[in-house]
């Protein structure tokens, strides 16, 4: 009788495993034709493990390690993460169940006790399958850390995802969306889209026109001006696919005539994104200074971060531990610190009868759980819009929308059927509740994640940055 119920186990959770990993081909795929059947595959995955464990990983060791240690399969954090919530609460999607495959391989191959005496511990020789189903796992996670939040003792499963991430990363596993189409082009070209500089000034003159077309004012947009007060850089998607975005900081600075520039990609880097922080430490790194030399060179005082949470995460955070303060003669602030600043002392007047919709707006999880940015876009929002209304849970407690952890940009195969049937399904069910006709967002990844999800559920809404609405909301004399 036993035998037969873990037999049945065993196909329940085999069928289970083959439906997860049909999404992620592709990544399979990649991750065989890296390390073919005939290489060490185990040998180079615990190389890679090691040398997280090791004290080159400083800036992460601590908490990496008290996690991998001190779990106690509560299952807290799985009632709190909106995967495992939006699957039906399917064991596989569950951060308990994610981040034990890791904490098996450490206990049999990094502790005392796991080499001694093995599956009584909870230690496991990783197979190969093991490791195919970690790369996959890895990327359903959207780190967006709600778990650690819900965590009575504070471990990170978030934290446990990108660790899994950067060992994959080391062994050349990397969804091509994030390193080549990202980083490197970033890097290489200035923005992660390759927007060469004429095209980039001629996206600035359409909107010059459009704004001055519209509002009947005269702006001007200042590129690569050197010794600005503010140097404020943009998610370079947003040039492409959320121009209103932008649009709208351009009429925002000009209405209060602040000093102020964009940069080009002659500068540098003209994209503030990091996709880097979503699978490595290297590049990670190797963005942030670029990001850091390109405001030196224009001897700026502030580095504004537009619209793009990962971004805020990456520069302001992390750069300060990363990055000695000497290397980085400027201050970072975001772009809703701005907006806000501007409102309260009084130097942009609004009308919100020109926003009558109702509004809601989405905490984006680098904003909000890992940036701290909470009241200031309520309190934008407030002053622009007639009707702002909440939508719960909120602030720290927001579910993750599905764009993060560099989702956003993903849709091989079945991959935006997964978003949207997981991550989406949860959003639409508080969307709805609100009644609102705007999302309003100020993450590029999230308001990328609205789009689809607005399409593929049919919604009655749409999906907005702060700026634009506060940009409309301006009243000239």
């Amino acid at each position: 009788m036993v035998e037969e119920k873990v037999v049945e186990k065993g196909k329940e959770r085999a069928v289970e495993v083959t439906k997860w990993r049909r999404v992620f081909d592709d990544y399979r795929a990649m991750s065989d034709e890296i390390l073919r059947p005939d290489e060490p595959k185990k040998e180079k995955f615990l190389e890679a493990m090691r040398k997280y464990l090791t004290k080159q990983n400083w800036p992460f060791l601590l908490p990496y390690k008290l996690t991998l240690e001190a779990c106690t399969k509560c299952g807290t954090c799985a009632e709190a993460c909106t995967m495992y919530l939006g699957s039906g609460r399917k064991k596989i999607y569950s951060p308990v169940y994610r981040s034990d495959m890791l904490r098996k391989i450490y206990k049999k191959h990094f502790t005392l006790t796991g080499k001694l005496f093995g599956p009584l511990v909870g230690a496991k020789d990783p197979t190969e399958d093991d490791i195919n189903a970690l790369a996959e796992s890895a990327y359903r996670c959207t780190v967006c850390r709600r778990c650690a939040l819900a965590c009575p003792f504070g471990l990170d499963n978030g934290l446990i995802t990108r660790e899994t991430r950067k060992i994959f990363a080391d062994l050349g596993i990397v969804p091509d969306e994030l390193k080549e189409n990202g980083v490197e082009n970033q890097l290489k070209y200035g923005n992660a889209p390759k927007i060469p500089y004429e095209a980039f000034m001629d996206i600035l003159e359409f909107i010059k026109e459009d704004i001055e077309d519209e509002k009947g004012v005269e702006v001007e947009i200042p590129v690569d001006k050197k010794g600005a007060k503010y140097l404020i850089m943009n998610n370079a998607g947003d040039y492409l696919a959320f121009t209103e975005t932008v649009q709208g900081i351009v009429e925002i600075m000009n209405y209060v005539g602040e000093d102020w520039t964009l940069n080009s990609p002659k500068t540098g880097v003209n994209d503030i994104v990091n996709y880097g922080l979503f699978y490595s430490d290297e590049d990670l790194v190797r963005v942030m200074k670029a990001h850091v030399e390109t405001a030196k060179k224009l001897d700026v005082e502030y580095l504004v971060v537009g619209e793009c949470g990962h971004a805020y995460d990456s520069i302001a955070h992390f750069a300060k531990d990363l990055i000695p303060p000497e290397e980085r003669p400027f201050k970072v602030i975001s772009w809703m610190e701005l907006l806000d600043q501007f409102i309260r002392e009084g130097k942009l007047k609004l009308d919100k009868e020109k926003n009558p919709e109702p509004v809601t707006f989405h905490d984006s999880c680098k904003w909000g759980r890992t940036g701290g940015i909470y009241e200031e876009p309520r309190r934008i929002l407030q002053a622009a819009c007639k009707d702002f209304r909440e939508m719960y849970p909120n602030r720290e407690w927001n579910y993750c929308c599905g764009g993060g952890g560099g989702f956003a940009i993903m849709a091989k195969d079945d991959f935006l059927k997964f978003r949207m049937e997981t991550y989406g399904k949860m959003k639409v069910q508080q969307l709805k509740q609100t009644g609102a006709k705007i999302i309003a967002t100020i993450c590029s990844n999230c308001k990328a994640q609205f789009r689809e999800m607005i399409n593929y559920y049919n919604l009655d809404m749409r999906f907005s940055g702060v700026s634009e609405l506060v940009a409309n909301a301006l009243v000239y004399e």
